[in-house]
């Protein structure tokens, strides 16, 4: 017989755990596999070394020609926690 059991995370307490093992005992199991999962990470695009460069040398001219923007830290952060609570 195979079963699944999903458990969250922040569910993991040793109470839970120690109920699960003596469920395992009682049951006779043989073998437990544990799996997990993680959230899925956005990936980054792929560029070609030309690409790399072109957007590179239009950073460096950017730069160059004056067409930055300046923060201090404290707005940094702000702007930091404001970017990762957007989804």
């Amino acid at each position: 017989m195979e079963q699944s059991i999903k458990i969250k995370t922040e569910d993991l307490k040793p109470s839970l755990l120690e109920g699960l093992r003596k469920y395992f005992l009682a049951i006779d199991a043989t073998e437990i596999t544990i799996s997990f999962s993680t959230p899925k990470k956005k990936s980054l695009r792929i560029e070609t070394a030309d690409q790399v460069t072109e957007r590179v040398e239009k950073a460096v001219k950017n730069v160059e020609g004056g067409n930055v923007v300046s923060f201090t830290g404290d707005e940094f952060l702000q702007l930091s926690k404001l970017m990762s609570s957007i989804k």
